[in-house]
Order: C-alpha cells, then structure tokens, then sequence
C-alpha cells in the first residue's frame, strides 16, 4: 500500500473488514491498517465487545471524539476527519467501492485519496492454516448435504409425467433447495440462491431452478453455503441424472468429468489461469464440443474455469483468460462445465487447495451422477 487503508463499513458489507477484525460488527466503524497495525474509531456500543473479542491492535472512541467537537451537529465526515487528523493523516488509501460522498468530503478538507488497486486486501489471497480449516468445515458441511441429496433422489419415484416423486409429493427444484438450505442451516452454515436446474435450465449457469425434477435429466446442483460463525464458504457443484443416459449424455458428463480432473491437476504454484483455461478449451474441442459465447443463446463453456474463495464466494485469482497467477496457499474452485439445449448441462466443480507442485482436493465429496 501506497498510504494506510482507510475502510469506512460493517462486515456484513465488507470481507476486508470482517479479515482484519475477526470477529462481526453489524454497524459501520471505521479502521485505518497501515499494514502492520490497525487502529479503529469504534462507537460505545461496541468498543468493549471488540476489546475482548476482535483482532484491532487500537481503539479510539467514537463518542470521545464527537464529543471533542465544537459543533452540536456533527456528520460521520465531521468524526472521521477528526480521527484522521489526530493520527496526522494527510494521505489515506480507499478501496475502489468506498462511499464517494465520504472521498469527495476528504479531498474537499485537503486530504490525498488513493484508489487502491486491488480488491480485496492481497495478503489475503493466501490462507492460513486456520482459514484452511474454517473452509474444509464449511466443505464437510456441503458433504453431509449433498449425501442427503443422493439418498433424496435415490428414494424418488418417477409418475406418468416423467417427474420425480419422493415421499408422494412431486420434487421440485424448489422443494429440494428449501431441504438442502435448511439442512444446511442446522448444521451450522447459511446457503441461499442454491442452484437446482434440470433439463434445458440447466444450460443458463445461474438459472436456480424450478418446477417439478424429471427423470432422465441432467439436475445440476451448485451449492455454495458460508459458516454462520466465521463466514468462510465452500463452493460445490455436482451433476445428477434419475434413470438411464442416453450415449449423448454419458458422453458430455465424461467430457466434463475428464476436463476437471486435467485441470486439477495442472493447478499448482506458478501456473497462470489462462494456461489451464486454454488446456480446457483444448480437451473439448478435441472431444467435439465447441463453444460460443456470441451465440444466442450461448453454448459449450462460456464461463470462467474457476475463482477463489475464502471469506467471499468469488475472490482473486480468476481461472479464466487472463494473467492471474496461481501461488501455494491459494484456494480456489475448478469448475468446467458444458452446456447444449439439445441435452442438458453438466457442470462439475471441486475446492482446491493450491500448492508448490501439485494441489489438494479439499472437497472429498462423491461423483456419483447416476441414480438409479
């Protein structure tokens, strides 16, 4: 950093902040971290709270400061530019989404803002050991889930209509996202907007869902839950089909499968995205399946191959067509995917752990696609 960060938000809002702290604060405070020191203008209401559970090296009183002030009606600028003129702050640094009404205040009262150019804070792209952990917990959680969601679907009939039938209700998409998301939940973690698409909704990546499962269909699950304490996520998707393939689709899933696995196995330290994107790119077509994202509506892969994750669900680096380099201690997902309106979309995708040589799969959660 070219001056101290300044953050201004909560951590509902702001990762950063929530990394720096450690611990929630649902009302904004402000922090300035110099690199190696933090130090927060916290109100009373939860200055002792942080005290005691938070990773703030010093604390300034927000109400000591407004206090000091001459004026009765005094703004949050007023109380910031106070605080930063008693650190004998004249040039501050700011994420690329901090408030510009607070930026235009602080460059009106002759204090230099830099942009930063990054963001996310960069130490944090690689994680500790105790991150590590946090995400193989949220990871186990989607484990548990996804084995209640094969025994869901293995207990299913099928009716007339094609449509799946567990328990003499119809399956839905919405259905079973409402049991995965509460199951979730009880366990310890928060899911919401879970993917469940069957048959051609599966070949929009972000459609959710909905209406009746059906047999003989690609469902594509992609489930992406954080912890309630911690906030750290996991990020899984597996591809499921009630009944029998046809050759077409044994053939695509395969082509999927097999493209995940030459993925993960390049991803390791040294490694740039666009190298594995390529490779991908590569294997597909090898196999016959070409893509375009021009077409309308657009076919094969059209998205990225990966991202990374932590304390939010898309972080640097990107796995994509792009310089981002892959460092050890990174975690990332690896996520091929091909989609056809004429047969469905497959999607497979695995946490990562990155390392010198090699790289470790976090998410030790079955592939078993077909359900009988």
């Amino acid at each position: 950093m070219d001056a101290p960060l300044l953050i201004f938000s909560n951590t509902k809002k702001d990762s950063d902040l929530l990394y720096l702290i450690g611990t929630h604060v649902p009302d904004n405070i402000a922090i300035v971290f110099d690199g190696r020191e933090s130090i927060a203008l916290v109100s009373a209401l939860e200055i002792n709270r942080l005290r005691n559970t938070s990773k703030i090296d010093k604390f300034v009183s927000w109400d000591v400061v407004k206090s000091s002030l001459k004026s009765a009606k005094n703004t949050d600028f007023d109380v910031l530019k106070q605080f930063l003129q008693d650190l004998q702050l004249k040039t501050i640094c700011v994420k690329q989404d901090f408030p510009i009404h607070l930026a235009d205040q602080l460059r009106s009262a002759d204090f230099e803002i830099i942009v930063a150019g990054f963001s996310i804070l960069p130490r944090r792209l690689i994680k500790s050991d105790e991150e590590i952990t946090e995400i193989k917990h949220a990871i186990d959680i989607v484990r548990q889930t996804f084995v209640k969601v094969e025994n869901i679907l293995s207990a299913t009939s099928v009716n007339g209509k094609n449509e799946l039938v567990f328990e003499d209700e119809i399956l839905t998409s919405e259905r079973l996202r409402a049991t995965m998301e509460t199951f979730c939940y009880q366990l310890g973690a928060i899911a919401d907007s879970t993917i469940i698409a069957c048959g051609i909704a599966a070949c929009d990546p972000h459609n959710l869902g909905y209406g009746p499962l059906k047999a003989n269909e690609f469902v594509l699950i992609d489930f992406f839950p954080h912890l309630k304490t911690s906030r750290y996520y996991a990020d899984v998707s597996r591809t499921f089909l009630k009944g029998k393939p046809t050759k077409e689709q044994t053939n695509l899933y395969n082509t999927v499968k097999t493209a995940h696995d030459i993925a993960a196995d390049m991803a390791h330290g040294g490694v740039q995205g666009k190298d594995i994107m390529g490779r991908t790119f590569e294997y597909f077509e090898s196999r016959g399946y070409k893509s375009s994202n021009t077409a309308n509506p657009p076919y094969g892969m059209f998205h990225s191959l990966g991202h990374g994750l932590g304390l939010d669900i898309h972080e640097p680096p990107r796995i994509g067509m792009c310089d981002d380099m892959l460092q050890p201690g990174m975690v990332v997902t690896i996520e091929p995917g091909l989609y056809y309106p004429t047969i469905g979309g497959v999607r497979v995708e695995d946490d990562i752990l990155i390392g010198n040589q090699s790289s470790e799969i976090l998410t030790q959660i079955p592939h078993n696609w077909m359900i009988k």
